[in-house]
């Protein structure tokens, strides 16, 4: 399926306006901050995802975060997010595409998080429609 790439360098000043944000306390870990367990989530921002229209607005479905170690300040993530699966069903309303991600963080090789979000679409997906033309 479709994936991209982006290395994401976390910062103390990143992590407090993210906690802040959310209204989390800040907690440390040797001395480093820890970024709430959420923050993958804004990750997102830093990604072209060419399967997803800009602008278009998406219904945010589930969302959960497996941790391998936290993620602290300092940190270099290199992450992949990934389109593991899209499905599409007939809802009450019309068409529903699921579009499943994965995103995968790691840190010198290690694996520190992997995170799983559900987007929904309302209305015929953008492919099909392109196809029937």
């Amino acid at each position: 399926m479709n994936s991209v790439r982006h290395q994401i360098l976390m910062t103390a000043e990143w992590i407090t306006d993210y906690a802040q944000s959310i209204e989390a306390p800040v907690q440390t870990t040797n001395g480093n901050l820890i970024a709430p367990s959420t923050m993958p989530i804004i990750f997102w921002q830093a990604f072209d995802i060419p399967w997803l229209s800009k602008g278009e607005p998406l219904l945010h479905g589930t969302q959960k975060f497996s941790y391998q170690a936290p993620i602290t300040a300092g940190m270099t993530l290199d992450c992949e997010l990934a389109l593991t699966s899209k499905v599409q069903k007939d809802g009450r309303q019309g068409k529903l595409t699921f579009y499943t991600h994965t995103l995968v963080c790691k840190c010198e090789g290690e694996l520190i998080v992997t995170a799983e979000t559900v987007l929904i679409r309302v209305g015929d997906d953008h492919d099909e429609k392109m196809h029937n033309c």
